[in-house]
């Protein structure tokens, strides 16, 4: 198997483990909740094995590629942060009903590119501006925040798709810690 081929069957693995985790919470027959518990046991095993066999694999140019592709979002979001006025503040909620689009937007780009659901960045265009408060994140804030994501991303070394996607999750933390709680 290629990496990609690895890394979509992973995806799918994880997808099937979480669906069995909601099965086993909400099922009332015994019986096939201790089969939906088997399966998962399963399940997990064959997920280790796949995280194990992308750290392994020896032709690595897929994720190399997504590293790449990567710093070029969080540059996409710099470059049209930095055409804003910097007196000005950036909305969170992007005009929707997300009271954090702005940040959602940003991990799902980099989630879309590391789960191979997109290969190719998305431009941020029209960000909207506000002078609402609550609804108000510093460009400043955000563009500094945003250039030492990509000299956390730079610094991965001998790259793969594990730690890619230990670096989304992280990501996501450092947002949240950063600018939602």
């Amino acid at each position: 198997m290629t990496e990609i081929e690895l890394l979509r069957e992973l995806i799918e693995k994880e997808r099937n483990a979480h669906d069995l985790k909601l099965y086993i919470e909400i099922w009332n027959d015994d019986e096939e909740r201790a089969s939906f518990i088997k399966e998962l046991k399963h399940t997990n095993l064959e997920i280790d094995n796949l995280e194990t066999e992308l750290v392994k694999i020896e032709d690595k140019k897929f994720s190399g590629k997504t590293k790449v592709r990567m710093l070029e979002q969080l540059e996409s979001y710099i470059v049209e942060i930095n055409k804003i006025n910097p007196t000005l503040h950036l909305s969170k909620s992007q005009s929707t009903i997300n009271d954090n689009e702005l940040f959602s937007g940003i991990i799902r780009d980099i989630n879309n590119l590391v789960t191979d659901k997109i290969s190719s960045i998305r431009v941020p265009k029209y960000l909207e501006r506000t002078t609402d408060k609550d609804d108000s994140v510093s460009i400043q804030d955000l563009n500094d925040f945003l250039k030492n994501e990509m000299k956390i991303l730079d610094k991965i070394e001998q790259v793969d798709f594990i730690k890619l996607l230990q670096y989304a999750s992280q990501l996501s933390d450092r947002i949240k810690t950063q600018f939602i709680e």
